[in-house]
C-alpha cells in the first residue's frame, strides 16, 4: 500500500513540477519587456511557493520509490537520473533567469533558458519512455 501512496506522491509532484516549469519557459520566452516586471513578479512567488516544493517532492519521493522498492540496478532508472537532473538545473536556470529578468527587463535570459519548452517537453517524454517501458 505504501508503494502506491508513493508513486502517487511522486506523480503528483511530478505533474506540478512540469506545469510549473512550462509556464516558467513560457513567461521567459515569450513575455514582452514592457509587461515583463510584473509577469515575473508573479509568477516567481508561485514558482517558489508551488515548484520548487514539487521538484523536492519529485526528488524525495522519486529517491523513496528507488531506494525502497526499485533498487538502481537498472540503466534505465540511471539514464532517467541524467534528464531528471538536467530538469532540475534547468529549473534552477530559471529561477536565476526570471530574478534578473525583474531587475532589469530589458534583459535576455541565455539560450538554454530560450529554449525552456523543448527541452522540457523532450525529457519528459524520455523520461516516461524510460520508467514505463524500462529497455535496459
Amino acid at each position: 500500500m505504501l508503494y502506491f501512496v508513493l508513486k502517487t506522491l511522486h506523480l503528483i509532484s511530478d505533474f506540478l513540477l512540469i506545469g510549473g516549469m512550462l509556464v516558467n519557459a513560457f513567461v521567459i520566452s515569450m513575455v514582452p519587456p514592457t509587461i515583463r516586471v510584473g509577469v515575473i513578479q508573479s509568477l516567481r512567488k508561485y514558482d517558489r511557493t508551488v515548484t520548487t516544493a514539487a521538484l523536492a517532492g519529485a526528488w524525495i519521493f522519486g529517491l523513496w520509490l528507488a531506494i525502497g522498492y526499485v533498487g538502481f540496478s537498472g540503466g534505465w532508472l540511471h539514464a532517467k537520473f541524467v534528464l531528471v537532473i538536467l530538469l532540475s538545473a534547468l529549473h534552477g536556470m530559471q529561477g536565476a533567469a526570471m530574478r534578473k529578468m525583474a531587475a532589469d527587463p530589458k534583459r535576455d535570459p541565455n539560450a538554454f533558458v530560450r529554449l525552456g519548452m523543448p527541452i522540457i517537453m523532450i525529457c519528459l517524454v524520455l523520461i516516461v519512455a524510460l520508467a514505463v517501458i524500462k529497455p535496459f
